[in-house]
């Protein structure tokens, strides 16, 4: 079956609207069935284009490639979202640890506060110590 310029160029600006994203018939998806739907030929007749599936083919490899580092700083991103969920996790633990210690070394403070106060005034009482004034 002979070719005509007319399905080559419903092919080509069939192309053009699903790169840019804005298909009028097909679903969108960047395959040549896809492709064939919105220019409205059947697979068959596209297939008959070989020069033009082979750009659309190019075109759609290159938007891949564009979007892969895309995809890669998504995957760092999420990995950063983690590392970032789990140290504050440890730290708010490390905060509940280092309240509880307070807490604790308040109240070895306090006693040994008391200990010092019995003990200055057992040794005040005390005959064996002479207190000397001080001038």
């Amino acid at each position: 079956m002979p070719t005509t310029d007319a399905t080559e160029a419903a092919l080509r600006a069939a192309s053009e609207r699903l790169l840019r994203g804005e298909p009028t018939r097909s679903d969108g998806s960047l395959t040549i069935a896809s492709l064939a739907v919105e220019a409205g030929v059947s697979r068959a007749s596209a297939y008959r284009y070989p020069h033009v599936l082979a750009e659309f083919r190019d075109l759609v490899a290159d938007r891949e490639e564009a979007a892969a580092p895309s995809a890669s700083l998504r995957q760092e991103v999420q990995a950063l979202k983690g590392a970032e969920r789990r140290l504050r996790q440890e730290h708010a633990r490390e905060v509940r640890e280092l309240r509880s210690s307070i807490n604790v070394l308040a109240q070895q403070v306090q006693l040994l506060t008391l200990e010092n106060r019995c003990l200055s005034q057992a040794a005040d009482r005390s005959d064996r110590v002479t207190r000397i004034d001080r001038r």
